[in-house]
């Protein structure tokens, strides 16, 4: 079988479950509908099952990650245990019942992780950088349009945060986001996501800015 000819995503059966594994070469739509389709057709053999979302070959977005945990989760009832980004960064996920106001485990606190050194950038990430790590990451510049940065735990910038942040990834909503200046497009905590207006003529404030977690809703506050 040729290149062509091989499936968008295998899926392979081990001791302990399943194994998705997508082509880095196939675009994410392609991904979603091969996944959808073997799902659909064989959802009584899928269902309660247990998988591993392996992206190790396939670097995907937070937000196509985000998608494929939904499509997995809460519509195909898959028990996703964990999810391989790199071979230093995996995230091990306890399995909930479905909850549609959530697209990522919330109750994995930081006492249940494993400590790990913080991931340090020690310059600015620019557009298309992707940054991952295990524990907290601080970065000695700036998060330009384009880049995103992944981490478990905080996330802390010594610069301005105009790309993508994702802290608390494993679904610890106690995480924050550290910055000089916070105006990315978009901010996730966990699973809830947030965007920040762009501030326009308005200074950028001389303190640090942290986002966090306050009723269910990310908000933006200056030290």
């Amino acid at each position: 079988m040729n290149h062509n000819d091989s499936p968008p995503v295998q899926i392979k059966a081990g001791r302990d479950g399943f194994s998705l594994l997508p082509d880095p070469a196939v675009p994410f739509s392609s991904i979603m509908a091969y996944v959808e389709q073997r799902l659909t057709e064989s959802q009584d053999f899928f269902r309660h099952s247990e998988m591993v979302l392996d992206l190790r070959a396939c670097p995907l977005g937070s937000d196509e990650i985000v998608a494929l945990h939904t499509l997995l989760v809460e519509r195909a009832g898959v028990k996703l245990t964990q999810i391989r980004l790199s071979e230093e960064l995996s995230f091990s996920l306890e399995h909930r019942s479905p909850d549609r106001s959530a697209s990522l485990p919330r109750n994995a606190s930081r006492a249940e992780r494993q400590p790990a050194a913080p991931v340090i950038v020690r310059s600015t990430c620019r557009s298309g950088a992707r940054v991952l790590s295990p524990s907290d990451c601080v970065v000695l510049g700036d998060v330009n349009p384009g880049a995103e940065v992944i981490a478990i735990g905080d996330i802390v910038i010594f610069g301005n945060l105009r790309g993508l942040a994702h802290a608390g990834a494993a679904g610890d909503r106690s995480a924050k986001i550290w910055a000089l200046s916070i105006e990315p497009n978009q901010l996730r905590i966990a699973d809830l996501a947030a965007t920040v207006p762009p501030r326009g003529n308005k200074p950028a404030p001389k303190r640090f800015e942290i986002a966090e977690v306050k009723q269910d809703l990310i908000e933006v506050i200056t030290i």
